[in-house]
């Protein structure tokens, strides 16, 4: 277990060093993320101001949003642009010699740029609260805590999400074509465009089953104390969250031991 926290250490130490050499590039890429968050804020208030009932607020649009802007930035991966490049062009067989698996050093560049996102978002976020009240969180401590715990999950199902996307490479050229297929999707049914409730009671069911509303839509929910009256929801969600997780984690060892045993590049 010391090896690992050193090896770890050594990684973390890395990836930091290498964001902060492109640091420029990491802040152009968290304001482009802020477009999708802001433009779907902006036509929900204008749907709302126009006198079309909803059933949410103006302030509910606002945490809403800025939830999914904070939950998208602290859980998303990006990992099968590069599991995907390193397959195709040979570059994963250098990686497969090193004392890690491959997997390791994509998990330390995620938690490297997820901790500089937090370190920005979150203390905006409070500045914000202090000046706008409307911005302010109506959950307590516990509520805080459920909300790191959902987060951790939903970063875990995303990141592996992403990983077993990119394996699709060992056997198909088309990994990210695949990926963004299904980045259209998730877009949809997991809340970030819109709030599952808008959606067809069929469409949001089936949303709420399957790894998507699990993933943005139920963390920005119970960021907005939806739940504070049913813990029996909050904790069916978690535990759907832990159960993905698990299917994800058995799918993931799956996939490498048979990609793997056909993997035939030579590069790097």
């Amino acid at each position: 277990m010391i090896g690992l926290i050193r090896k770890y250490n050594v990684l973390l130490r890395m990836e930091w060093a290498i964001m902060i050499a492109y640091r420029s590039e990491s802040v152009i890429w968290m304001l482009g993320a802020f477009i999708q968050p802001l433009v779907s804020l902006a036509v929900w208030l204008s749907i709302n101001d126009s006198g079309y009932s909803t059933g949410y607020t103006a302030r509910e649009y606002m945490l809403y949003f800025i939830g999914v802007l904070v939950v998208e930035r602290l859980t998303r991966s990006w990992d099968v642009w590069e599991i995907d490049r390193d397959i195709r062009e040979g570059t994963m067989s250098a990686k497969m010699l090193r004392p890690f698996h491959p997997a390791h050093w994509s998990l330390a560049a995620n938690l490297v740029y997820k901790l500089f996102f937090m370190m920005i978002l979150i203390p905006a976020w409070i500045v914000l609260a202090m000046i706008f009240p409307g911005l302010r969180l109506p959950i307590d401590l516990l509520g805080v805590l459920l909300v790191i715990i959902s987060l951790f999950l939903s970063s875990v199902i995303r990141f592996l999400i992403g990983y077993e996307f990119g394996m699709i490479a060992f056997w198909s050229n088309k990994a990210t074509s695949i990926y963004m297929l299904y980045e259209g999707i998730h877009l949809f049914m997991a809340g970030r465009i819109a709030p599952l409730s808008l959606f067809p009671n069929v469409i949001a069911e089936l949303a709420q089953w399957l790894p998507f509303y699990p993933t943005v839509g139920f963390p920005v929910e119970l960021m907005m104390g939806k739940f504070n009256d049913r813990p029996d929801l909050i904790w069916f969600n978690i535990l759907l969250q832990v159960g993905w997780m698990l299917v994800f984690l058995i799918i993931f060892r799956f996939m490498w031991r048979s990609g793997v045993k056909q993997y035939g590049a030579v590069g790097g």
